[in-house]
């Protein structure tokens, strides 16, 4: 599939680059290492961004500015999805296919469904920027393009816990050093994913401990985050990144499940939607639990977002757990 991947970038020239709902670092990462690499070949490539990129991310843009809708009569020869396992998934505002063009999905989720009209997806690679990176050498660039190497960088360092989950293979350690070969600051991405905590975010991890429950002899941990939490903490949602891990982190627990009531902003006015973020050590397989409940994912971390409330989404969850773990 690769090389009709290839072939839409040698063809076209007006390209669209979109990543999926609420975009994490992996996401954002690789639409902006493709899109700079679309220009690198005398491309046009545009950011389609409707959502508000999280303050963790903002770093990676660099000036770059997104598209929150796309203006009439504008046709791209194709539109490029990152890192994206569901339909789902897919950004709001998502344009119609007579806009978009053939919809190509980069990805590397092992539990998706058939989103896509052409799909390259590697389910060995530790991020989707690493898929990028393997595009970039295809197309036959002699080096890897002015500014992609902080957002890829980015996009590896991110799904693989900054290189501690089981996907950190030899390889992509050898890919780090490239990137920062080419001019990542390992220290500069690592400190604005990882470490700048404001007050608020500490006093949110606080009360999100504070929910946890253990469920099914203990094998499950679950904790959730209401709408009612981030305003007693002043925090928002961005802060709530990265708190499941903690979850994980409970002794004897093989899953760990956060709930966490999301507001949908639309013309019909506003709703609460739940998004179940749920990851494992490596045992379980929880993009299965996620794939049940329509979301993807992969083995030790997945998600899905549900339009219903977060008891509702508590009892589906116990639901698919209950047949997962037998």
């Amino acid at each position: 599939m690769i090389e009709q991947v290839l072939e839409l970038a040698r063809n076209g020239e007006r390209f669209l680059v979109a990543c999926h709902r609420r975009p994490d670092a992996d996401s954002l990462g690789s639409a902006l290492g493709l899109i700079k690499t679309l220009r690198a070949i005398g491309k046009d490539a545009t950011l389609f961004m409707p959502e508000e990129i999280p303050d963790s991310l903002l770093f990676l843009m660099d000036g770059e500015q997104g598209l929150a809708q796309i203006p009439d009569g504008v046709r791209y020869d194709a539109t490029w999805v990152m890192d994206i396992a569901a339909k789902a998934l897919l950004p709001p505002g998502f344009p119609r296919s007579e806009v978009t063009g053939p919809v190509v999905i980069i990805d590397h989720h092992h539990a998706h469904d058939d989103v896509g009209d052409v799909v390259y997806r590697d389910t060995d690679a530790a991020a989707t920027g690493e898929v990028v990176v393997r595009l970039i050498d295809e197309l036959g660039l002699d080096s890897l393009p002015e500014g992609s190497a902080t957002p890829l960088y980015a996009a590896i360092v991110s799904d693989t816990g900054g290189f501690r989950y089981a996907t950190t293979r030899p390889a992509t350690l050898r890919l780090g050093a490239r990137l920062v070969e080419a001019g990542a600051d390992p220290w500069h991405v690592a400190y604005q994913l990882f470490e700048r905590w404001e007050p608020a975010r500490l006093r949110l991890l606080s009360a999100i401990i504070a929910t946890l429950e253990m469920a099914f002899d203990g094998r499950v941990a679950i904790m959730r985050v209401t709408r009612e939490m981030l305003e007693i903490c002043d925090a928002d949602d961005d802060m709530v990144e990265g708190m499941v891990n903690y979850a994980r982190r409970v002794e004897g627990a093989e899953i760990g499940a956060l709930l966490w009531e999301w507001r949908v902003r639309g013309a019909g006015g506003n709703h609460l939607e739940t998004k179940i973020s749920l990851r494992s050590r490596g045992n379980a397989d929880v993009s299965v639990i996620a794939a049940a409940l329509n979301g993807g994912g992969h083995r030790a971390a997945a998600a899905t977002q549900l339009n219903i409330t977060i008891d509702e989404a508590d009892e589906l969850l116990r639901t698919e757990l209950a047949k997962y773990l037998g």
